[in-house]
């Protein structure tokens, strides 16, 4: 046990570390951004990668997060290479709907939201494949407990935009289409050095697609229709404040985001870390809970405490706006990092449809708050939702997950 322990912690350090030096890097990266773009162009950027994240959510269709739930089950070598190889076919039907239905969208996305972005969609829409791959790889090696490498594949594309953004500005001025290109670029790169690691076997891949579906119908599915009411709604904010503000604005919320984003990722990175062990565990550890609990109440305090001098220090005083509504966005961002870890443990034991109910329930609040309150409030409006969207979506959770243990107890 004391070896196991040690591993974990391990595991989860590795992985926490990782993800907050993507978010280092990524703060980094957006103060080049900001500085080399300007508020409108850095605006266009964070609204076509809104856009790009909303819409994937779509044509998933839970696959992925199957082949994850199926590889966490101790599969043998041989099916396990089998399932990975049928979860690629997947990513290659799934791109090439997404990349279509990209492509034709972009002749009305002018219409809906008057920003002229139509060209660049269209533009780089050959090139989404690397969405639905690296969603399936994320997925993959979550499910494998493949913690270090799930890792590297996290920190890559960071390393691989900052130098690029270095290196092409040095040259040319960045611009929008630069930046697409290198963060497309680095996707690619990701992939052809990721997959050929994973050895996926394509043989009997009729027989792993159909074992694939059958599952997905009893999980997947009900964890992609969550997805869909609560994941995707919460991209809804950017692309709600892009057609009632406008695209500079969400620029300012999307810095607000991702400066937040290490306080979730402590909750997730525990929770991703211990989701292969959760699938034989009757319950979630009391001392993974506790850290988690702890630790993330710390980064919030030091979190509110530094918010205003490093916006300053890194942003400028044209980006102060962001300030206000990192209070409020840093608060939801730990309550959902809360969320996330108990969604671990439900998802490791199959519990789809709950993990679909809380999504369902949170899914609605985002669409009423992103819908009414930045239509009334401002950009505001879109902080305060934020706020009590992880609220809501922990709460959700954890009443799942006392349910879970009430009924097992009770048999």
């Amino acid at each position: 046990m004391t070896a196991i322990l040690k591993k974990k912690t391990k595991q989860v350090a590795s992985l926490y570390l990782s993800m907050s030096f993507i978010v280092i890097l990524g703060i980094f990266t957006s103060v080049i951004n900001t500085r080399l773009l300007g508020p409108q162009q850095y605006g266009d950027l964070k609204f076509i990668q809104t856009l790009f994240n909303f819409v994937i959510m779509f044509f998933t269709m839970g696959i992925f997060v199957t082949g994850s739930k199926m590889l966490a089950q101790k599969e043998n070598e041989h099916r396990k290479k089998r399932l990975i190889g049928s979860l690629f076919i997947f990513s290659i039907i799934i791109s090439i709907g997404l990349s279509f239905s990209f492509f034709v969208f972009s002749y009305f996305e002018e219409i809906l939201f008057d920003n002229n972005l139509g060209f660049i969609i269209r533009l780089f829409s050959p090139l989404l494949f690397v969405f639905p791959f690296k969603i399936c790889l994320e997925n993959i090696l979550q499910g494998d407990n493949r913690i270090y490498a799930l890792s590297m594949f996290r920190l890559f594309p960071s390393v691989f935009y900052l130098i690029g953004a270095l290196a092409i500005n040095f040259l040319s001025p960045l611009s929008l289409k630069f930046s697409l290109l290198i963060e497309f670029t680095g996707g690619i790169v990701l992939l052809l050095l990721m997959v050929p690691r994973l050895q996926p076997d394509f043989s009997k891949y009729k027989t792993e697609i159909k074992r694939i579906w059958e599952e997905n119908k009893n999980y997947g599915f009900q964890v992609y229709i969550g997805i869909i009411i609560g994941t995707a709604s919460a991209q809804l904010g950017g692309l709600a404040i892009g057609y009632y503000i406008d695209n500079t604005n969400v620029g300012f919320f999307s810095l607000s985001l991702k400066i937040t984003m290490p306080l979730t990722l402590i909750s997730a990175s525990i929770g991703n870390t211990y989701f292969k062990d959760f699938a034989n565990l009757d319950a979630i550890p009391r001392k993974a809970s506790i850290a988690t609990l702890g630790i993330s109440t710390i980064a919030l305090a030091g979190c509110l405490i530094l918010l205003k001098p490093v916006i300053l220090f890194l942003y400028t005083e044209e980006y102060s706006s962001v300030i206000e509504l990192a209070w409020f966005v840093s608060i939801g961002s730990v309550f959902h990092g809360f969320g996330d870890f108990v969604n671990r443990f439900l998802g490791a034991h199959g519990k789809g449809k709950e993990i679909r109910n809380g999504a369902i329930v949170t899914g609605i609040f985002n669409l009423f708050g992103y819908t009414f309150l930045i239509k009334y409030f401002g950009i505001q409006g879109a902080a305060i939702t934020k706020m009590f969207s992880g609220i809501v979506y922990w709460v959700m959770m954890y009443f799942s997950y006392r349910t879970y243990l009430a009924n097992k107890n009770y048999r």
